[in-house]
């Protein structure tokens, strides 16, 4: 019963490694942006409140297994201990800003979805949260989860296979 919580900048490959580990272990996956956020097709989005995000959170993580993918949010942080493994998307800022810069030419062009418009202030935002995640890093904050964590660079994020221990 794999419970997997995947942290890592914006860019980082955070949604693709939880498609694939998703169809690979038939479990369901959940973005936590969606959790945060409700999405209306009009375009104007609303923030939860700390009680409807804590919620919906606790009804995901009370389920026999789930992935789970996230910066690192800290009202999100009783995942880190409910979770079986705790991967870390630890990728050079070069590349970072590369994906970033690339997908949001795609969502710009259309050919990739997006919650938010694509606009050069959202650009920048997110180029500013992966400069500070880089800066300061989340998986400091997680030494007492040592045990259950896995940190991925590139080559490690492409080749990764989950394993039950």
């Amino acid at each position: 019963m794999p419970k997997i919580y995947i942290i890592g900048s914006v860019g980082s490959g955070k949604t693709t490694l939880a498609k694939r580990l998703s169809r690979e272990l038939n479990i369901n996956y959940y973005e936590l942006d969606n959790v945060t956020w409700e999405h209306n097709p009009n375009g104007n989005d609303r923030r939860r409140t700390s009680k409807e995000i804590i919620e919906i959170f606790e009804k995901i993580i009370n389920q026999k297994d789930w992935i789970i993918e996230n910066v690192g949010k800290d009202i999100y942080s009783l995942a880190y201990k409910r979770a079986n493994t705790i991967i870390y998307i630890d990728l050079p800022k070069r590349i970072l800003y590369k994906r970033i810069i690339y997908r949001w030419i795609k969502q710009k062009l259309k050919l990739y979805p997006s919650p938010m418009k694509p606009t050069l202030g959202a650009l920048k935002q997110m180029l500013l949260w992966a400069k500070r995640e880089k800066q300061d890093s989340k998986l400091k904050k997680l030494h007492k989860y040592n045990n259950k964590i896995v940190i991925l660079d590139e080559k490690r994020l492409n080749e990764y296979k989950y394993v039950d221990e």
